[in-house]
């Protein structure tokens, strides 16, 4: 790549710098509260003096989150805070620079993937991520790596490449339970029919490794919890958008004829104690982050510990209660659907946790709303805690029009690029990666809507840097069926 692309990238890499810089001079801090209230986080003395025990009985979400965590433990008292941003800067301006080379290898023109990488990189979003200790701005990075990974062997089928790239799937699956083990297989298949007729032997040996590490995870839940699965959450996330879209009254008319189980009249994710009456005490194990109901904080307060082995096994009953009430009452469930899709289009900062750090570049924010999101409401968001169906719902006039428009096209359009554009001339992006570009976005909208409602604005972080990919890749594919059909020169 030349100059221009080198001046492309110093142009991406000033901007990213300045915008940090500008956030922290506004008020922007970094927000290490998950790491001590986060649903997704083991408690932290336990990572920090008995990681590996601490590990091996983790069921509630997968491994690789919690194992970053208690590395970064590891460093000297105080440091933890300080060297986690670092981090997180660090891999902001990592996911900067890939997107920026992503556009490029897509075929955009260098000022086009300048402009459409800083549209990702200074979106409110990114930043108000990238200052919170979580796992969704790690996950979008290793999405986008994925990407890139995926255009480097698509350029020369080079077998390093085709490691990085199943090697990075492999630790989504185990970072994030969105993505499952048939996901992984799905990819690491269609890499192997993509080859078949060349290295497909080699490609299989490097896809047993990650797959190994997979089934060794699910194997573990299932030991631990008596699931083969990466998470035992499902069965809650899936009755807040089923059982809980019912009125309390049905519910509580549904337990007394027997059809739903006494659970469906407590919230999930409720502390233990709330449980207590409806389903069976668990066993003691004499392991501290599968017995202890809560979590300490240094500073004396406490929160859930959603490992407690008991969650398990209330997980399973809520599955059962969410499966009968969309066998008896799917009205309930369109209802969840249409509410889970009305939050992912709103915009990703609206996230409520974000508040804080949002309300600094309130200004910012409402600008980027407006002009490059679509939204036609002003000011703040609802804020608090989505904890009940009322608080969900924000209107219209909170929801990114813009980017609706945008994952149409990509969906839409990718659909009927990968169907009627199987057996027309080979151009580049290739087939390949336009379909891992579509069947991801596709992938990660549905599994984020269908089994959840609350949070779902935050799940477009994951989707949205891949659609502004899909969208240039179906442009530039596009302009060069045009430019053959008329018989006019590509540009160099």
């Amino acid at each position: 790549m030349g100059g221009a692309y080198r001046r492309g990238a110093l142009v991406v890499g000033a901007a990213f710098a300045l915008s940090r810089l500008a956030a922290i001079r506004a008020g922007v801090r970094f927000d290490a509260g998950p790491l001590q209230a986060g649903f997704q986080v083991l408690e932290l003395s336990e990572l920090r003096d008995d990681l590996v025990r601490s590990l091996a009985n983790l069921h509630a979400q997968p491994p690789l989150f919690n194992l970053f965590i208690g590395l970064v433990l590891r460093a000297p008292q105080g440091w933890e805070e300080p060297l986690l941003r670092v981090v997180y800067l660090a891999m902001g301006l990592a996911l900067a620079l890939a997107a920026y080379s992503i556009l490029v290898r897509l075929g955009v023109a260098v000022p086009v993937a300048v402009a459409g990488t800083l549209v990702i990189a200074l979106s409110p979003a990114s930043i108000l991520f990238e200052n919170w200790a979580h796992y969704d701005y790690p996950v979008t990075l290793l999405l986008c790596l994925s990407v890139l990974a995926l255009l480097r062997y698509e350029d020369g089928h080079r077998r390093r490449d085709v490691v990085v790239v199943l090697g990075l799937l492999g630790v989504l699956v185990l970072t994030r339970s969105t993505f499952q083990l048939i996901w992984y297989l799905a990819w690491a298949g269609v890499l192997l029919l993509h080859r078949r007729h060349a290295d497909w032997k080699p490609i299989a040996v490097v896809a047993a490794v990650p797959l190994v590490a997979i089934v060794a995870v699910y194997a573990n839940t299932l030991r631990v919890a008596g699931t083969f699965t990466s998470s035992t959450s499902l069965g809650a996330s899936l009755a807040k958008i089923t059982t809980f879209q019912l009125p309390e009254h049905e519910r509580q008319a549904m337990v007394a004829s027997g059809e739903l189980s006494p659970l469906a009249l407590v919230p999930p994710y409720s502390p233990v104690a709330a449980y207590a009456e409806v389903v069976p005490a668990a066993p003691v194990t004499g392991v501290p982050v599968l017995d202890d109901e809560l979590k300490t904080f240094p500073d004396g307060a406490y929160w859930i510990n959603f490992n407690n082995l008991k969650y398990a096994a209330v997980s399973n009953a809520y599955l059962d209660d969410a499966l009968h009430t969309l066998r008896s009452r799917p009205d309930a469930y369109v209802q969840g659907l249409s509410t889970a899709f009305e939050i992912f289009f709103r915009p990703p900062s609206d996230f409520f946790t974000l508040e804080h750090n949002r309300k600094q570049i309130a200004g910012y924010n409402s600008f980027y709303n407006r002009v490059f999101q679509g939204v036609v409401a002003s000011g703040e968001p609802v804020s608090g805690f989505p904890d009940v169906a009322q608080q969900y719902r924000q209107g219209p006039a909170r929801t990114a029009w813009a980017w609706v428009a945008l994952y149409a096209i990509a969906v839409l359009g990718g659909a009927a690029e990968l169907w009627f554009g199987r057996r027309a001339p080979r151009f580049r992006p290739s087939q390949v990666v336009l379909g891992f570009l579509w069947s991801s976005v596709a992938y990660t909208m549905a599994v984020s809507n269908l089994v959840e409602v609350g949070e779902n604005d935050r799940f477009r972080l994951y989707s949205d840097p891949l659609v502004v990919f899909l969208v240039a890749g179906l442009a530039v594919t596009w302009l060069q069926r045009r430019r053959e059909a008329t018989g006019r020169p590509a540009p160099p």
